[in-house]
């Protein structure tokens, strides 16, 4: 069968879908939003939806530029929203441990607060000239004299009448005393026994009558006090209200807001009840500072649309505020001028941005988030309060009613987790906008991808970027992607890819970024992560580390795998060993009897058996022991990209045909022996070439890989190079038969209608090893019945 080896133009980008500019001076058009189509109808829908429950979460893997495409795109969208409201905290007057809120119109909040710092700095001062004014203390006075008239009157009627009926009054710190008296002198005790009966009497029924009178007389001075306190009263409102008028007529005025006066009026009512119950006015100056201040926790004066928030540190007092305390004696005291917002402050009227991850890492946040977003209002609760966890005494603020959009950004994981694990999570957050990770390399696409680079550079005022620099872009694009026929949509690299060739190109003093500034910044990038690299190359130079390029081996197979550290991921050869006995027949997979084989792995030995039984055992039973193993290896295997060299390695096992060493082998099989696509394989194919140029190149050395995985060939340009010469080599296969061939030089052999092979094929003397095997098994096992028989004669 023919065998196909690749060509170099079949593994490189066609240059003629890339525009025919010279560099990005000549692009014209800009895309900010490359490829995301589908991604801005489901924002915009998300955004335009404005019922409950239609918050948004933004699906896509990290570097794909999801975060600056949500904040761009909602930037934009949110400039055809009006700007919300100032919001600000206020004493409530009624209640000192709750606090009001005060809306504002936009930009109106940071002038009411410092109108109101100047209000209180001048109401003391405004204050104590009118109760220093004469009109003030004439009209005190007269109001005190007659009180002290009024009072004097009640007492010396009380005086008097007391005496007609024969007792003295006394007034004392405690009260009011009374005695009994005869000729002018209070009678001492023995002295009231002396008197007659009848004297007694007149006493006793007297004293009751005074008892009445002192009674009244109290109650009369009660209210004489009342009636002063009220008079006084009033006489301080109509001073105050007369003092501040100017003061609040300015700010009712400047702001006719129901909002601001019920507030000023509020502020008066309690101007003149802190003044009429203080007898030292100097006392009342720190008392109006806090009190009559403004908490504005909301200022948009700097916006002129909605608000877009993003918070990249989602904790529980960023997003929902906290209420702040100050220690004073011992004891912990708070009141609304400690009161700091959160980012839903913030955001609230817009859209807020928080990162799904972070969002969840921190403890209750998720669930606040939830009882927020249902009740559609925002207090402000520290979380030990919240949760039941603090016994202090603490302020209580007014709901603010919220509308905001709420944007998570996430993994597809995060939001598989949540969806699966969280009944609330679909009730809030409805409209999924999913970012997909890559592109085809169509000319739109392509340009689309050159507008992106062009924008990016003229907005960080970078080199323009000459044509062949953008071929190298592309080619990196492809390689991330892992796919020629896809540009990656990690934006993220792209651009440190472009700062980074910027570097080298400003260095050089040119004045546009070149294809050697590109590569140069690939290559630095390369040499700063490859040092585990290094002493792997430098175990298989010491042969510490056992792969054979050049000969034939039986049982014997290069395969490969790729090694990933993180940011750096490259390709090793792995020599793959079979060994065939007589015994119990099936596949003894050594990685899976010592607990170093994945799952997956374990799957693709079964399939091996599956297949090798199938092509193999159709007459003659598979009796024969095989044990696979990777050798040298001592983490962890998993996947099934090894099998298609598993297999091999086993055929060359059992039919004794050595295998070439010199082409390593990548490829999954099924169980009717079609090679299926694997991960990986450019770092594969660029690993064993490091591995054949530390060992010597021979000109005949190369890799197998499936012919499906063509496209996933992105190649750096020393392996292009050595194919384009002749000194490197890439076969694709499409079944196990294929490869057979190509490792062996010989025909595989295919299969007649009597399950039979051709003479002199590889699969003809693997069935025929199974044959001898099988006879050998046979003929122990007579031999054992015979022996036996005759032990029993």
């Amino acid at each position: 069968m023919p065998l196909k080896k690749i060509r170099v133009e079949e593994l490189v980008v066609d240059k003629r879908i890339i525009p025919p500019i010279e560099s990005t001076e000549d692009v014209r058009k800009t895309q900010s939003f490359i490829g995301r189509q589908s991604a801005i109808k489901a924002l915009r829908f998300g955004l335009d939806m404005d019922k409950e429950g239609y918050n948004i979460f933004v699906v896509g893997l990290p570097g794909t530029g999801r975060k600056t495409f949500v904040k761009h795109f909602v930037s934009e969208y949110a400039q055809k929203k009006p700007v919300p409201s100032d919001v600000a905290y206020v004493m409530d007057f009624d209640d000192p441990q709750k606090a009001n809120t005060l809306f504002l119109p936009a930009g109106k909040g940071v002038e009411f607060k410092k109108d109101m710092e100047k209000l209180v700095e001048n109401l003391t001062e405004k204050i104590s000239k009118v109760f220093e004014g004469e009109d003030y203390k004439a009209r005190r006075k007269e109001i005190d004299e007659e009180f002290e008239s009024e009072q004097e009157r009640v007492v010396n009627d009380l005086v008097g009448k007391a005496q007609a009926l024969g007792f003295l009054i006394k007034f004392t710190q405690t009260g009011v005393s009374y005695y009994p008296f005869k000729d002018g002198k209070p009678l001492k005790e023995e002295e009231f026994a002396a008197l007659s009966e009848e004297e007694k009497k007149r006493f006793e029924e007297n004293e009751k009558k005074v008892q009445l009178l002192i009674e009244a007389a109290t109650e009369n001075v009660r209210k004489l006090e009342s009636l002063y306190k009220e008079r006084v009263r009033d006489l301080n409102r109509y001073a105050l209200l007369f003092a501040t008028e100017e003061f609040f007529s300015v700010i009712e005025e400047k702001y006719p807001f129901s909002d601001v006066r019920e507030f000023i009026h509020k502020i008066r009512e309690d101007i003149i009840e802190k003044v009429s119950s203080t007898k030292k006015l100097a006392e009342l100056e720190y008392y109006f500072k806090r009190a009559y201040s403004i908490n504005l926790v909301v200022d948009n004066s700097d916006l002129n649309c909605a608000p877009v928030v993003f918070e990249d540190t989602p904790t529980y007092h960023n997003l929902f505020g906290k209420i702040e305390y100050i220690e004073r004696e011992g004891m912990l005291y708070t009141d609304f001028n400690m009161i700091r917002p959160g980012a839903l402050h913030k955001a609230n009227g817009g859209y807020l941005i928080v990162d799904a991850r972070e969002l969840l890492i921190h403890p209750f946040v998720w669930d606040r988030l939830k009882k927020i977003l249902f009740s559609k209002q925002l207090e402000v609760e520290n979380v030990d309060t919240a949760y039941g966890y603090s016994t202090i005494a603490t302020l209580k603020t007014e709901p603010i009613p919220l509308r905001v959009k709420v944007i998570l950004v996430g993994t597809p994981e995060i939001y598989e987790l949540l969806h699966e694990y969280d009944p609330d999570f679909e009730k809030l957050f409805k409209v999924k906008v999913e970012m997909d990770w890559e592109l085809d390399t169509t000319v739109e696409n392509i340009s689309d991808l050159v507008a992106f680079i062009t924008d990016y550079t003229r907005e960080r005022e970078i080199l323009p970027v000459k044509r062949s620099a953008i071929e190298k872009i592309v080619w990196y694009s492809t390689r991330l992607s892992g796919d020629r026929t896809k540009l990656s949509m990690k934006l993220g690299s792209i651009i440190d890819l472009l700062e980074e060739a910027n570097f080298f190109a400003v260095k050089r003093n040119s004045k546009y970024v070149e294809y050697e500034d590109v590569s140069r910044a690939l290559k630095e990038r390369e040499e700063r992560l490859k040092l585990v690299v290094e002493k792997y190359d430098e175990m298989f130079r010491r042969e510490d580390l056992m792969i054979d390029v050049t000969g034939k081996v039986v049982g014997q197979v290069n395969g490969l795998t790729v090694i990933n550290f993180g940011d750096f991921e490259f390709g090793l050869p792995v020599r793959i060993t079979a060994k065939t006995y007589l015994g119990s027949s099936g596949i003894l997979d050594i990685q899976r009897e010592a607990d170093l084989s994945g799952q997956i792995h374990s799957k693709a030995v079964m399939i091996l058996t599956g297949y090798l039984g199938s092509k193999y055992a159709r007459k003659v039973p598979f009796s024969i022991g095989v044990s696979i193993s990777f050798e040298q290896v001592y983490g962890y295997v998993e996947g099934d990209s090894a099998s298609l060299a598993e297999v091999l390695a086993i055929i060359s096992a059992i039919s004794k045909i050595p295998i070439k060493q010199n082409i390593a082998v990548t490829g999954s099989i099924n169980q009717h022996g079609h090679v299926q696509p694997v991960g990986g394989v450019t770092e594969k194919v660029e690993g064993f070439y490091r591995i054949c140029k530390i060992k010597g190149l021979t000109g005949n050395q190369g890799v197998i890989i499936p012919k499906a995985n063509v496209r996933n060939l992105v190649l750096s340009d020393e392996v292009l190079d050595a194919v384009r010469n002749g000194l490197f080599h890439i076969w694709t296969v499409d079944d196990v038969d294929e490869a057979v061939e190509l490792m062996t030089d010989m025909k595989a052999g295919i299969m007649n209608k009597n399950y039979e092979y051709p003479r002199g094929t590889v699969n003809y003397y693997v069935v025929q090893a199974l044959k001898q095997s099988h006879d050998i098994a046979e003929g122990k096992g007579k031999e054992k019945k015979a022996k036996k028989k005759r032990e029993k004669m």
